[in-house]
């Protein structure tokens, strides 16, 4: 500690014990009994503390829930600007980023879960300096999706085709990304389509994507699996080992699927 630092004082110490307790007890309760399960009555109860004191910490559950999502939505964008760094081409540097997405979904699914359920009625009635926290970190997001397919036409790897704009890719990748792990969580595409393993489904659906807006090189024209192995590798060491086995940079990537030998 610095030694000019201001000492915390025994209050605010345990004020700040008593918001991670509560934090931590209203998160348990989320994840076990959904948005609607969780109420600050139940929270009160779980704590131990009058239902006074959780709301001189928060004025109503949408609070807490979007506290719950701030923690998350920053330990995932600090992934995503990891995979934003790595020194490929710009399609590369976008294949990081869903894979940062990807691994952080698989790694914390609690977390991930939590970032979609603050969404609807929670933003209706939260807070609003809260909302905004939660809305920065989301164009923070945004921000590096954007910045990479900036560079993408700087750069000539990406050439629009028709009247397509930057805006608009940038928010079918963002809608692409939110809806596909929400939908994930929810076991959509396992029970209503019989899709078995919806996470490598969204890889070849970006793909798709991906050369359907101009953006080189195409799929077929670049080795992917060997990408993926490399950001996982340099990267992701080890998340993508706890994710995919020890030693096992090319993840589930390898397996086949009905279009990898034709062009999209």
């Amino acid at each position: 500690m610095c030694a000019d630092a201001e000492p915390i004082s025994p209050m605010k110490r345990r004020i700040q014990s008593r918001k991670t307790r509560i934090l931590a007890v209203a998160r348990e309760l989320l994840l076990q009994h959904g948005y609607f399960g969780m109420t600050m009555d139940a929270v009160a109860s779980a704590t131990g503390y009058p239902k006074g004191t959780i709301y001189l910490q928060f004025g109503c559950k949408e609070d807490v829930i979007l506290a719950l999502a701030t923690e998350c939505l920053e330990r995932r964008l600090a992934m995503i600007h990891r995979g934003a760094a790595y020194p490929g081409k710009t399609r590369e540097r976008a294949v990081a980023v869903g894979e940062a997405v990807s691994l952080f979904a698989r790694l914390y699914p609690d977390d991930s879960r939590i970032i979609h359920i603050a969404t609807g009625p929670v933003r209706e009635k939260g807070d609003e300096t809260r909302l905004e926290t939660v809305r920065r970190l989301e164009s923070q997001t945004v921000a590096v999706l954007y910045g990479i397919l900036m560079d993408a036409i700087r750069d000539g790897e990406l050439i629009f085709k028709g009247d397509a704009t930057v805006e608009e890719m940038a928010f079918a990748l963002c809608a692409f990304i939110e809806g596909g792990y929400t939908l994930i969580e929810g076991e959509f595409p396992q029970h209503t389509l019989g899709i078995e393993a919806p996470i490598l489904e969204m890889w070849w659906v970006f793909n798709r994507l991906a050369d359907a807006y101009g953006w080189r090189p195409y799929f077929m024209e670049w080795d992917w699996e060997e990408t993926l192995a490399d950001v996982r590798q340099h990267l992701f060491p080890e998340e993508a080992q706890r994710v995919y086995g020890r030693g096992s940079w090319y993840g589930d990537i390898g397996a086949q699927h009905p279009g990898v030998r034709r062009r999209f």
